[in-house]
């Protein structure tokens, strides 16, 4: 080796290995989309994508899942059509967002953790039914946590809709927050992925 060289041999070999990893340079399968059709309607879609919501949609027996596609700039300013995650719907006499019925209720947070008389039975991205216990009147409008066991918790504004003939209420989702509406989304499809895992093998 010479002596004004700037790596050492094994410096090189380590260098070259990282390289050639093949569990380095595995790529995210779920995030990300590769387009083949042409340049034309990777243009299209690119185009689309940076002024409008652009989705892809999925219909299986009596489900639909929506897809939003993002668009990403990498490190090295290039852009890439993302995969977001889905809205989940059930088809019917009309077409819903697919609601998760818990095992068990949940109650409701407020900022410091301490749950109130408000208990979630079911919830989707756009909504949730709620059991009001202690005989109180439910509000026309609420902002809590939702914590369910082993997740991160998820900020909910909820707008009152109406009574149920069960005596639960139904509220009306507005998320604030996108990180929020992510994470719920991301909460909704794992909850999905382990209640029709056929689906999402």
């Amino acid at each position: 080796m010479q002596r004004d060289a700037l790596l050492t041999q094994d410096e090189l070999d380590f260098i070259q290995t990282m390289q050639h990893n093949p569990q380095l340079n595995v790529r995210d399968a779920t995030s990300s989309l590769l387009v083949n059709g042409g340049s034309q309607i990777r243009d299209l879609l690119t185009r689309l994508a940076a002024h409008e919501q652009v989705t892809i949609q999925a219909n299986f027996e009596n489900q639909q899942m929506t897809f939003p596609l993002h668009l990403v700039e990498d490190e090295f300013h290039a852009l890439h059509l993302r995969l977001g995650v889905p809205s989940i719907y059930e088809d019917g006499p009309m077409v819903r967002p697919w609601r998760l019925t818990l095992e068990e209720p949940v109650a409701l947070e407020n900022a410091k953790g301490q749950p109130g008389t408000m208990w979630v039975h079911e919830i989707s991205f756009k909504g949730v039914l709620l059991e009001v216990r202690n005989k109180t009147k439910p509000p026309k409008h609420f902002a809590l946590w939702f914590s369910p066991s082993g997740y991160e918790r998820i900020a909910l504004r909820g707008t009152f809709e109406r009574e149920t003939e069960q005596g639960f209420y139904a509220y009306e989702l507005s998320q604030s927050d996108k990180d929020d509406t992510e994470r719920l989304r991301q909460y909704i499809l794992q909850q999905h992925r382990l209640t029709h895992p056929a689906l999402h093998i």
